[in-house]
């Protein structure tokens, strides 16, 4: 019995040891995203999380030095604090572009769809509301495209939730 509970204090002893580090995917160099704890709540942003982008400069045991655009020293960022951590896969314009379109394409169907009138005498107008969808969704994935190639957006990976 003795055997018993001195093994179950010493796995919930390691596991609470693993749950303290970070994954391996945070190495110094990487970009990443954490949200930390915030003791009031803020008009902007996630409910009582503030958001850091940043890059890691070390990771030392359980706390992370991030270096942070624009401040003169680096931040130490005990995991304890961390309430969600997202390392960066950069910035890639062709998946950009794709979701852009894609949202672009919903949304142009939508309002082409909504705003169409067959009866009307002036502008485009289409006797079918699914026509009109088709034409809304062809010029919204386009723009959405040019939108996304033009102004590409980092995408990111979560590793800690």
């Amino acid at each position: 019995m003795m055997r018993l509970l001195i093994i179950a204090s010493l796995l919930l002893a390691a596991s609470r040891l693993a749950v303290a580090q970070f994954p391996v995917e945070v190495q110094p160099g990487t970009r990443v995203r954490v949200w930390i704890p915030e003791p009031a709540r803020q008009e902007e942003g996630p409910y009582r999380r503030q958001l850091l982008r940043g890059t890691v400069e070390s990771v030392d045991g359980g706390t992370l030095r991030l270096r942070i655009p624009g401040s003169a020293n680096s931040l130490a960022i005990p995991r304890a604090s961390v309430r969600r951590l997202d390392v960066s896969r950069g910035v890639d314009r062709g998946a950009s572009m794709i979701e852009r379109a894609a949202g672009g394409a919903i949304g142009g169907a939508i309002t082409f769809a909504l705003m169409n009138d067959p009866r009307r005498r002036g502008g485009p107008h289409y006797k079918r509301d699914w026509r009109a969808a088709g034409v809304g969704a062809s010029w919204g994935a386009g723009i959405g495209a040019v939108v996304g190639l033009i102004f590409p957006h980092e995408s990111w990976r979560r590793v800690i939730h």
